[in-house]
């Protein structure tokens, strides 16, 4: 009589968890998105006459500089936050808390957009006031809805890993969702400088 002893696998640490893969080919599509939309606004801006046009108000450079600075740090933040995690091996209160001031500040930048976007408008900066709105509210608006989709990953990342029945889920989870948030980070100051310096 035949016997078949059968026999488990060890768990193999996958070298690139599956969420980190299925995010970097999120990211690399919306690379492309964004490549997409800088390269018709250049291509627009070179064939004006005037950009951007004399009838529309000027962005707010200044105001918006300081509100880069608020998204940049707020990646700063969240880099501390993974280091900490990785270092004591654990989700602490502390760490949970440090992620919690990349969510406020990221909801600050969002904030502070929403309004100087309502102030264009008001100043007659719409989407159809010109080619030059339109390009600015598809893609400061792109990037904000971004922005917006990368604050509610961050609030899953907050409550999912206090609840995660292992350190190691947890951690997949962090390297998953912060790479959403470094990209959406990365790519504002390269629009900010095409966009609000003309």
């Amino acid at each position: 009589m035949d016997t078949t002893i059968a026999t488990s696998k060890p768990f193999e640490r996958k070298a690139v968890p599956n969420g980190v893969l299925a995010m970097i080919l999120l990211l690399i599509t919306e690379a492309m998105l964004y490549g997409g939309l800088i390269s018709a606004y250049i291509v627009n801006k070179a064939g004006a006459m005037v950009w951007p046009p004399p009838d529309q108000p000027r962005l707010p450079v200044e105001v918006t500089g300081v509100n880069t600075l608020i998204l940049l740090s707020s990646a700063v933040v969240l880099f501390f936050f993974s280091r900490r995690v990785n270092k004591i091996g654990a989700i602490d209160s502390k760490s949970t808390n440090i992620l919690l001031v990349t969510i406020l500040l990221g909801a600050t930048f969002l904030t502070i957009q929403g309004t100087e976007w309502a102030r264009l408008i008001g100043y007659g900066l719409t989407t159809h006031s010109s080619i030059y709105g339109a390009f600015f509210y598809t893609l400061i608006g792109a990037h904000g809805l971004h922005v917006f989709a990368g604050l509610c990953i961050l609030f899953y990342l907050y409550f999912s890993i206090r609840k995660a029945s292992s350190f190691e889920i947890a951690k997949n989870k962090i390297s998953t969702c912060i790479l959403y948030w470094y990209f959406v980070v990365a790519i504002w100051p390269v629009l900010y400088r095409l966009v609000y310096f003309n």
